[in-house]
C-alpha cells in the first residue's frame, strides 16, 4: 500500500507523515510545532507515545493477510531525551505474529539519529480493520 494512502484522521490532525508502510515495516515522521510542546517546551511525551503506536501497529497491519487488522492491547514504552525542534523519525517493525496475536518493536529517532523513545508492543489480531460493534463486545 502506498505510503500516503494510508492514515487516519487523528494522526493527520498532527501533522504525521507516512514514509513507508509494507512488508512488516512502518516509518512515518513528524516535523514539530508549538501545539505538539507541554508546558515544559519540550514535546508532550503523548506525541511520542501516539508516533510509536501508530509505527508499531502498522507494522503489525502490513504484514498480515489482506482485511485483517489489529488493536493494541498494550505498549510499553522507555523515553530516553527530551527534544524541542526539529523532526523525529518513528519506525515499527514487526517482530513475531501468530494466529490471534503480533508483537512488535520500535523507536523515534530525532535528526541527528539518537535515541528518543523506544516501544514494545503486543496486538490482538482482528478478522477486518474495521470491527462492528457486535465484534467488540
Amino acid at each position: 500500500m502506498p505510503a500516503n494512502d494510508i492514515g487516519d484522521p487523528f494522526t493527520q490532525s498532527l501533522g504525521v507523515e507516512y514514509l513507508v508502510d509494507g512488508g512488516g515495516l512502518r516509518r512515518l515522521a513528524l516535523t514539530l510545532e508549538p501545539r505538539h510542546m507541554s508546558r515544559a517546551n519540550r514535546v508532550h511525551g503523548g506525541v511520542l507515545f501516539t508516533l510509536l503506536d501508530t509505527a508499531l501497529g502498522g507494522a503489525v497491519v502490513s504484514g498480515l493477510p489482506a482485511g485483517k487488522g489489529c488493536a493494541t492491547l498494550e505498549l510499553k514504552i522507555n523515553y530516553f531525551r527530551p527534544i524541542q525542534h526539529g523532526r523525529v523519525v518513528a519506525e515499527g517493525r514487526l517482530v513475531n505474529l501468530s494466529r490471534s496475536t503480533a508483537y512488535a518493536e520500535g523507536e523515534v529517532r530525532n535528526e541527528e539519529g539518537k535515541i528518543l523513545a523506544k516501544a514494545s508492543g503486543t496486538f490482538f489480531v482482528t478478522d477486518a480493520i474495521e470491527q462492528s460493534d457486535r465484534a467488540r463486545i
